[in-house]
């Protein structure tokens, strides 16, 4: 199968060089040309000459069924969040969970995000959505296996067996894998996990030769609860323990010491900064400055509609933008295409997928994004990936990912979205009336 997009714009390489009035062709499911005037007899071509293509988004940390929980958890702490999203759980079908998850992701692929880290305490109704939209992805079991024995009954997240989650992130991985959509290991943070069940994850990881996620040090309360249970700081017992390597990427980081820091970039873990999320419940600023400056990759993360209410990475990098700007008071410590490397190559780098995605080169995956110049945010159009870090609204016209369209003219290209919309407001009617009688009291 060979596609041939004519006479665009396209941001190419690590550099994200401009090449005007250039051709792609695409060959299966990678980038096999880029050049002026590429001629193929089979190809199938597209007229690229009112559009300009990037790399796909990268959300590198990302929980789709939490599409349940949208709204409601507005003005709430993170301990009370907690405590939504732990009682909602335990009434959540697992069809449910998959009708939810596809309006998460679609939502995200309509803004130009092409793979997404997917993370849950269960991961089976996520892989089958990215194969049903043919969307990259890397699923993570997150699981904990230490009782949260401050919280009431109600609102405790699910524990189980720490041989047993391990065994089940194994059999996950041998059924679910494969090029397209992967399944990684993982933990939900130090302050619920034990050690056993960290390296033990992590130990798959490096079996089967994938990558390794959590949550960390997000926020003062669970920085003081890990001292309490360890003795040491949530980086500090990681690497401690020997959990921290370049398999390793974690998700939030808002409270970090200088020595946290460094052994992070010793270790060439990696870093994922979710802005608004973290702001949602007040859970601090990550330094991303000073990782950047130390070596440490960072990339960029939506998390979930719970404490976001937005399914957009894209929107994230605006806000790192802020958060850096008003930390330092200084405008020009980042600029857009750091951010937009952040969204993209980064966010590969994160999840063991710099050599196939997140630059457009040739022998790459074709996970290309198709923007509408004569869109507005893109007029006038003087700088392109500026309009796309700092101006709201932009929506992806045709997006590609392994070669193959997946959203074609703002629609996707794999199912009908109304059918799926009416069918997930029925959900969530239910849901809330559940809300109001199970879980509002508990909050």
């Amino acid at each position: 199968m060979e596609t041939i997009i004519k006479n665009t714009t396209a941001y190419i390489g690590k550099k994200l060089e401009r090449y005007d009035n250039v051709d792609i062709l695409i060959e299966n499911d990678r980038i096999a040309k880029i050049g002026k005037n590429i001629r193929s007899k089979k190809a199938k071509k597209l007229d690229g000459k009112e559009f300009f293509i990037t790399p796909g988004f990268v959300n590198a940390h990302f929980h789709p069924s939490q599409q349940f929980n949208r709204a409601l958890g507005v003005g709430l702490s993170h301990a009370k969040q907690m405590d939504l999203l732990h009682s909602m759980s335990k009434i959540k079908r697992p069809s449910d969970r998959f009708w939810m998850s596809y309006i998460a992701v679609l939502e995200g692929l309509k803004a130009g995000t092409t793979c997404f880290y997917s993370v849950g305490s269960e991961i089976e109704t996520q892989a089958k959505v990215y194969k049903d939209l043919g969307i990259r992805a890397a699923c993570t079991l997150v699981p904990k296996d230490i009782v949260a024995k401050e919280k009431k009954s109600a609102t405790r997240a699910i524990t189980w067996e720490t041989e047993e989650r391990i065994k089940r992130a194994e059999e996950l991985h041998n059924k679910y894998h494969s090029d397209l959509v992967r399944v990684h290991f993982g933990v939900v943070n130090v302050r619920y996990c034990s050690d056993q069940l960290i390296k033990g994850m992590l130990n798959l990881a490096e079996k089967y030769d994938v990558y390794f996620h959590m949550h960390a040090a997000e926020g003062d309360v669970y920085v003081n609860a890990v001292k309490e249970r360890t003795g040491h700081r949530p980086v500090e017992h990681l690497h401690k323990i020997g959990a921290l390597n370049h398999r390793v990427s974690m998700a939030h980081m808002t409270k970090l010491t200088k020595k946290e820091i460094g052994y992070l970039a010793k270790a060439k873990a990696h870093v994922v900064h979710c802005p608004r999320a973290n702001a949602y419940v007040a859970a601090g600023i990550c330094p991303v400055k000073d990782l950047m400056d130390s070596g440490v990759n960072v990339a960029l993360a939506s998390d979930a509609a719970i404490n976001n209410n937005s399914n957009e990475v894209r929107g994230d990098a605006h806000a790192a933008f802020d958060k850096i700007a008003d930390k330092y008071e200084k405008a020009d410590l980042i600029d857009y295409l750091d951010l937009f490397k952040m969204l993209t190559i980064n966010g590969a780098k994160a999840m063991g997928l710099e050599e196939d995605i997140g630059t457009i080169d040739v022998g790459k995956k074709a996970d290309l994004v198709l923007w509408n110049k004569n869109d507005l945010p893109f007029i006038p159009g003087f700088n392109h990936l500026a309009d796309l870090i700092f101006t709201d609204s932009c929506k992806a016209h045709t997006v590609y990912v392994n070669g193959k369209k997946v959203l074609s003219n703002y629609k996707a290209a794999m199912m009908n979205e109304e059918a799926l919309k009416k069918k997930v407001r029925q959900i969530g009617k239910r849901y809330y009336s559940l809300f109001e009688k199970k879980v509002s009291k508990h909050l």
